[in-house]
This record gives C-alpha cells, sequence and structure tokens, in this order.
C-alpha cells in the first residue's frame, strides 16, 4: 500500500472517530411542556445504552422528581420537577451517586 492511500484512509478514519464523539443536545420530551421545572445536569459514568434505566429509577423514586431521562452519549440527564416542589441538587445528586454515577454541574 502506497504511503497516500495510507494517509488518505487516516484522514478518513479520524474524521470518523470525531464525528462519532460529538455529544447530541438533549431533546425535550413533548409531555414534559408545561408540567413543572426541567433541570439538565451531567453526569459521568454511563458507557452504555444500557445504564441510563437505573439512574432514571433512583431520580424517579425522590420526592418530588415526576420523571427524568438519562443520555449516556451526551453524559447528561433531564429531570422534571413537580411544579411548587423543592427539589434540591444535593438530592438530585445523591440519587445520581445511589445509581452509581459520577455527579457533575446543573446544566439547566
Amino acid at each position: 500500500m502506497n504511503k497516500y492511500r495510507l494517509l488518505t484512509i487516516l484522514a478518513i478514519v479520524s474524521t470518523l472517530l470525531i464525528s462519532c464523539g460529538s455529544k447530541p443536545e438533549s431533546v425535550l420530551p413533548e409531555e414534559w411542556a408545561g408540567r413543572g421545572e426541567i433541570r439538565v445536569y451531567e453526569v459521568f459514568g454511563m458507557d452504555c445504552p444500557g445504564c441510563h434505566g437505573g439512574l432514571e429509577k433512583q431520580l424517579n423514586a425522590l420526592d418530588g422528581v415526576v420523571d427524568s431521562r438519562a443520555d449516556w452519549t451526551s453524559q447528561q440527564v433531564m429531570v422534571l420537577i413537580e411544579e411548587g416542589v423543592e427539589v434540591s441538587d444535593a438530592n438530585i445528586h445523591e440519587g445520581m451517586k445511589r445509581a452509581n454515577f459520577t455527579p457533575g454541574k446543573r446544566l439547566q
């Protein structure tokens, strides 16, 4: 294989790896509109599609949390808080830790 063909292949592979590593934006579930406060948090340690289930279960069990949606590709979780109910970020972080994930900062 000549040098130029190898360089072309390497360029294509690196472009694909970079584009696969991009993090998509979280999409707001339509059924959440107008139902309460929506928060978005970073959460680290999710490395497969199956990881989100345990995290969502822990967060949904918290008082005042109506629903949650985790996305392992963006390393984020969206949390819907019941209207008029106070839920601290510390409580959300504790739920993440109970699910064996590392909480990050609140993004929204």
